[in-house]
């Protein structure tokens, strides 16, 4: 059995990591949205784990809101608007984690069409997307190999007596 060198950083709700070779970054997201960008030319990754939509934050690796997280994420990695085309997108999460009625403006489906329209804005491009239903997933960027799984979590049955 070989075990991987590879280090694993959890990216926690509302925090955005760039990584590089020898890291695997990975966040659990339920109607948070987890925005992975791949830069195969420059050896880069980030992961940005997005709690709200939109707002106005300080901290310059604060990734609360998609609408700051999107544009931070792409200066942290050093990615200049014309070598947008170069990052790979992955977008993951936004699901419906309470039954509540349908009209209640779910967190997840907005955090989705937020994260959407801020990469559309900049003109990236989202190869791969694993959003909404009511599954938590687990995303994950292995910065070594410069790919992201992305992994279903299934929920467990109420036992009933």
């Amino acid at each position: 059995m070989t075990l991987s060198s590879n280090t694993m950083s959890h990216v926690l709700s509302g925090q955005m990591q760039v990584g590089a070779n020898g890291q695997v970054l990975t966040a659990l997201l339920g109607s948070c949205v987890g925005i992975g960008m791949i830069w195969r030319d420059q050896g880069r990754c980030g992961l940005a784990h997005c709690f709200l939509p939109e707002g106005v934050e300080a901290g310059e690796a604060s990734a609360r809101y998609v609408s700051a997280a999107v544009p931070r994420l792409l200066a942290l990695m050093g990615v200049r608007r014309d070598q947008y085309a170069e990052v790979d997108v992955v977008i993951a999460g936004g699901a419906r984690m309470l039954n509540l009625r349908a009209g209640d403006g779910a967190v997840g489906t907005r955090n989705i069409e937020a994260a959407r329209s801020q990469l559309s804005q900049r003109g990236l491009q989202v190869s791969f997307q694993d959003v909404g239903g009511s599954q938590g997933r687990r995303l994950s960027i292995d910065c070594d190999r410069q790919t992201y799984s992305v992994v279903r979590i299934q929920r467990e049955a109420a036992v009933l007596q």
